[in-house]
């Protein structure tokens, strides 16, 4: 019997409140299993080029995940979504404990998890096909956006938990720990979904033969999909990045305890992110989910220039403070712009090509993330995390309103073509 067909007795709130528990639990452990790594590469680079040691091993990870991506819908369509997305959590949760195991038996960690990062980037990579499609069914969504803004509540507090928890763990015990943690907390999401059916159906993308044509035959048929997807490129190498490189960023600002100030830093960018639904709603009332996605994006652009003046002005505690607050600023629209990226996305073409659309913008997108983490990896090596940021910024706001301008103009003209034709 295949899971897509087992259908265990429950009601649609214990559906939905075990599956956001699960998915909690999963969030957590990978903020933990995230220190632990970058803490792993960031050390291994001491002294002077952690940066660029942890911008070599999270730039592996997301290119393999790029790379991966066009083969998602047609595992999707063979596996069905749900049996796929509990494959690839109970793979994770058994590399990751592997990993940590391995770390703490003394195999040094850069090179183990450069070796691994092949797999860590797959199982990435097919995850973020699969999860939005995934969340969307076991909440009853009525889109794609609704389904991210209400799964940013509880990832939101659970990175924070996990954050500040595995800041706090790694500081007295072995960074190994935070990747045992990530595997343990991992299971509970493969085990909910195999136990209860989604409340929606799920929809199996149409299967292609030719995973890479279909990707660039998407964006070649669909200008809104090449729209966003130009506006997720620029994100991941403008914006993305502050997120990726927070353990070289903290060391590069001197705060110790490093992986305390880290995670404070990170707990406080889910904090934001679990406040972004409120700025989805708002927006989305009054703009379409493009133009709200190219404006949250000049938003955190912005937040990302006072991060730069607030480190050039500022030192010492006081400045680790005021970058937690800026963080949850961060969040607030970091998270939002990716809320309605994905919304933008899964609506430009028809709903059984949502997969596919989603597979051509992140294989784009995530081709653009790894260079973007290793230039930034760069800038914080050899200059500064404060040039890193402020270049970041700048480029966003550059970029970003032209794009904002152009989606508003787009939008104009389909609501005049409209209107004309009825």
């Amino acid at each position: 019997m295949s899971v897509e067909a087992i259908r265990a007795p429950s009601s649609p709130r214990q559906t939905s409140s075990a599956y956001m528990a699960a998915v909690g639990c999963s969030v957590a452990g990978s903020a933990a299993g995230f220190l632990g790594a970058t803490g792993t590469t960031n050390a291994a680079g001491n002294p002077g080029n952690g940066a660029v040691y942890t911008g070599i091993y999270v730039s592996a990870v997301l290119l393999t995940s790029a790379l991966v991506i066009p083969y998602a819908p047609t595992l999707s369509h063979r596996l069905g979504a749900r049996s796929l997305f509990i494959k690839c959590k109970a793979v994770t949760a058994v590399v990751w404990l592997a990993v940590g195991f391995l770390l703490l038996a003394g195999v040094p960690g850069m090179p183990l998890l450069l070796v691994l990062s092949p797999v860590l980037g797959a199982l990435s990579g097919l995850g973020s096909v699969v999860s939005p499609v995934m969340n969307k069914a076991y909440l009853a969504a009525p889109g794609m956006a609704a389904a991210f803004a209400r799964m940013a509540v509880i990832s939101g507090f659970a990175w924070g938990i996990g954050s500040l928890a595995g800041g706090l763990l790694l500081d007295v015990a072995p960074l190994g720990w935070g990747l045992i943690a990530n595997g343990l907390l991992t299971i509970p999401l493969a085990v909910i979904v195999r136990r209860f059916a989604p409340l929606a159906a799920l929809s199996d993308p149409i299967e292609r033969g030719r995973p890479w044509h279909d990707v660039w035959a998407s964006l070649r048929g669909s200008e809104a999909l090449r729209r966003v997807t130009l506006l997720a490129c620029v994100v991941a190498l403008c914006i993305a990045p502050l997120a990726l490189l927070i353990v070289p960023i903290t060391e590069d600002l001197r705060h110790q305890p490093l992986l305390v100030g880290s995670g404070l830093l990170m707990a406080a960018m889910a904090l934001g992110e679990a406040f972004s639904p409120k700025l989805v709603r708002r927006l989305s009332i009054r703009h379409a989910d493009l133009p709200s996605s190219a404006l949250t994006a000049i938003g955190a652009g912005v937040v990302l220039i006072l991060f730069g003046i607030s480190s050039v002005l500022l030192s010492g505690p006081v400045e680790l403070g005021v970058w937690a607050l800026i963080s949850v600023g961060f969040g607030v629209f970091r998270f939002a712009s990716r809320a309605f990226t994905i919304g933008a996305t899964a609506e430009s073409r028809a709903p059984e090509l949502t997969a596919s659309s989603l597979a051509s913008m992140m294989l784009v997108a995530g081709l653009f993330t790894p260079l973007g983490t290793f230039v930034w990896s760069l800038l914080i090596g050899y200059f500064s995390a404060s040039t890193a940021v402020l270049c970041g910024g700048a480029a966003m706001l550059v970029i970003g309103i032209p794009i904002l301008i152009s989606t508003q103009s787009a939008n104009s003209r389909n609501s005049a073509t409209g209107a004309a034709a009825e």
